[in-house]
Protein backbone atom coordinates (compact mmCIF):
# COMPACT_ATOMS: atom_id res chain seq x y z
CA UNK A 1 0.00 0.00 0.00
CA UNK A 2 2.73 2.48 0.94
CA UNK A 3 4.77 1.54 -2.12
CA UNK A 4 1.82 2.17 -4.44
CA UNK A 5 1.26 5.58 -2.78
CA UNK A 6 4.91 6.52 -3.28
CA UNK A 7 4.77 5.43 -6.92
CA UNK A 8 1.58 7.42 -7.47
CA UNK A 9 3.19 10.55 -6.04
CA UNK A 10 6.31 10.08 -8.16
CA UNK A 11 4.22 9.77 -11.32
CA UNK A 12 2.27 12.93 -10.45
CA UNK A 13 5.40 15.02 -9.89
CA UNK A 14 6.86 14.44 -13.35
CA UNK A 15 4.06 16.19 -15.30
CA UNK A 16 4.22 19.20 -12.96
CA UNK A 17 7.98 19.48 -13.54
CA UNK A 18 7.45 19.33 -17.29
CA UNK A 19 4.72 21.95 -17.05
CA UNK A 20 6.99 24.29 -15.07
CA UNK A 21 9.81 23.83 -17.57
CA UNK A 22 7.40 24.47 -20.45
CA UNK A 23 6.23 27.71 -18.83
CA UNK A 24 9.83 28.86 -18.36
CA UNK A 25 10.54 27.97 -21.99
CA UNK A 26 7.66 30.10 -23.23
CA UNK A 27 8.75 32.96 -21.01
CA UNK A 28 12.35 32.65 -22.21
CA UNK A 29 11.22 32.75 -25.85
CA UNK A 30 9.46 36.08 -25.22
CA UNK A 31 12.36 37.80 -23.45
CA UNK A 32 14.55 40.20 -25.38
CA UNK A 33 17.90 41.59 -24.31
CA UNK A 34 19.41 45.00 -24.90
CA UNK A 35 23.18 45.41 -24.78
CA UNK A 36 24.78 48.77 -24.12
CA UNK A 37 28.36 49.92 -23.82
CA UNK A 38 29.47 52.20 -21.02
CA UNK A 39 32.08 54.94 -21.22
CA UNK A 40 34.84 52.54 -20.17
CA UNK A 41 33.86 50.09 -22.89
CA UNK A 42 32.21 47.64 -20.49
CA UNK A 43 29.12 45.95 -21.92
CA UNK A 44 25.88 46.01 -19.96
CA UNK A 45 22.71 44.05 -20.48
CA UNK A 46 19.05 44.68 -19.72
CA UNK A 47 16.27 42.14 -20.20
CA UNK A 48 12.74 43.04 -21.29
CA UNK A 49 11.52 40.98 -18.33
CA UNK A 50 12.77 38.34 -15.93
CA UNK A 51 12.37 34.63 -16.50
CA UNK A 52 11.77 34.31 -12.78
CA UNK A 53 15.11 32.57 -12.33
CA UNK A 54 18.16 34.75 -11.65
CA UNK A 55 20.66 32.20 -12.96
CA UNK A 56 18.79 31.87 -16.27
CA UNK A 57 18.54 35.66 -16.58
CA UNK A 58 22.28 35.94 -15.95
CA UNK A 59 23.03 33.32 -18.61
CA UNK A 60 20.81 35.14 -21.09
CA UNK A 61 22.64 38.42 -20.47
CA UNK A 62 26.03 36.71 -20.78
CA UNK A 63 24.85 35.26 -24.08
CA UNK A 64 23.72 38.67 -25.31
CA UNK A 65 27.03 40.35 -24.46
CA UNK A 66 28.94 37.44 -26.03
CA UNK A 67 26.92 37.93 -29.22
CA UNK A 68 28.00 41.57 -29.36
CA UNK A 69 31.64 40.64 -28.66
CA UNK A 70 31.47 38.14 -31.54
CA UNK A 71 30.33 40.81 -33.97
CA UNK A 72 26.55 41.24 -33.77
CA UNK A 73 26.14 44.98 -34.25
CA UNK A 74 22.46 45.67 -34.85
CA UNK A 75 19.35 44.60 -32.96
CA UNK A 76 18.42 41.99 -35.59
CA UNK A 77 21.87 40.41 -35.40
CA UNK A 78 21.87 40.34 -31.62
CA UNK A 79 18.35 38.88 -31.57
CA UNK A 80 19.26 36.16 -34.07
CA UNK A 81 22.37 35.26 -32.10
CA UNK A 82 20.46 35.08 -28.80
CA UNK A 83 17.56 33.13 -30.31
CA UNK A 84 20.04 30.59 -31.65
CA UNK A 85 21.37 30.03 -28.11
CA UNK A 86 18.01 29.96 -26.25
CA UNK A 87 17.36 26.21 -26.78
CA UNK A 88 20.70 25.39 -25.14
CA UNK A 89 19.94 27.77 -22.26
CA UNK A 90 16.59 26.06 -21.74
CA UNK A 91 18.25 22.62 -21.86
CA UNK A 92 20.74 23.75 -19.19
CA UNK A 93 17.86 25.07 -17.10
CA UNK A 94 15.98 21.78 -17.51
CA UNK A 95 19.02 19.77 -16.32
CA UNK A 96 19.45 22.03 -13.30
CA UNK A 97 15.73 21.88 -12.50
CA UNK A 98 15.74 18.08 -12.58
CA UNK A 99 18.89 17.95 -10.47
CA UNK A 100 17.07 20.06 -7.87
CA UNK A 101 19.14 23.21 -8.15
Amino acid sequence: MILSLILALAVQEAPQDELNIEVVGRKLAAISATVSQGAGGKLGCALSESSGYAKLDEQLCRTATACVRKGARDSAGVKACIDKRKPALLADFKRSWRAGQ
